[in-house]
């Protein structure tokens, strides 16, 4: 699958680094530019963004003025739009291309669209998923001895912020200090994070344990 990251130059540099591990033929362009607040009679893309386009089976817009992201959207394109600019907003882009979707967040996200190039991005990303193996100190505390990822988001945050917990006991203090490090790493608004809910995945608390017969080893996969 062919997918185009589109940005006005502040997000989406570090998306691309991580989508191309898994797509590949995935490319990145910059455009101009444009004052959010400035409303545009009209929007003129650039030949070489019109071919991009084309060729281009799913788009994700990190694309902050709204009259730029409509008139990308009406290229019919499966579209994904990490910059939130409400739900009225996408209802009159939806009318205009049923094919787009705005997540909540990027991390946050699940392949049940329905739309066969929007879930087969989200198989491969969104919200995270962890395989954590153990070992047991002589006191059998846990140790985090390995921990590898099945999913990640987007944007490198689960990804960068795994040496935080690799050969750490499993603690309160641990795991605090893991989603502290997520979160700085995170380039999602503060008001973007505090309004998520995080049952709309219904597996991020989920922890499977298959403990074997080999004394003081547990695999964990976090699901």
């Amino acid at each position: 699958m062919k997918i185009l990251i589109i940005s006005d130059g502040k997000y989406g540099d570090r998306a691309i680094k991580i989508v191309q591990k898994k797509f590949p033929d995935a490319e990145f362009l910059i455009i101009r530019e444009e004052n959010p607040m400035v409303f545009m009679d009209e929007v003129s893309l650039e030949n070489e963004l019109e071919t991009a386009i084309e060729h281009a089976n799913l788009l994700i817009l990190y694309i902050r003025h709204p009259d730029v992201v409509a008139e990308i959207c009406m290229r019919q394109k499966p579209t994904i739009l990490p910059v939130h600019f409400g739900e009225g907003y996408l209802n009159q882009i939806k009318a205009l291309n049923p094919k787009v979707i705005q997540p909540i967040s990027m991390c946050n996200a699940l392949p049940n669209t329905g739309i066969s190039e929007l879930d087969e991005f989200f198989n491969k990303f969104g919200s995270p998923k962890y395989k954590i193996k153990l070992e047991y100190s002589k006191e059998n505390q846990p140790i985090i001895k390995e921990v590898n990822l099945k999913k990640e988001s987007p944007c490198g945050s689960s990804y960068n912020t795994l040496e935080h917990i690799r050969g750490k006991l499993i603690t309160p203090d641990t795991l605090n200090n893991f989603a502290l490090s997520v979160r700085q790493e995170c380039r999602e608004p503060m008001s973007i994070v505090f309004k998520r809910d995080f049952s709309e995945t219904g597996n991020n608390a989920f922890i499977k344990t298959n403990r074997g017969n080999q004394k003081g080893r547990t695999l964990i996969t976090m699901e």
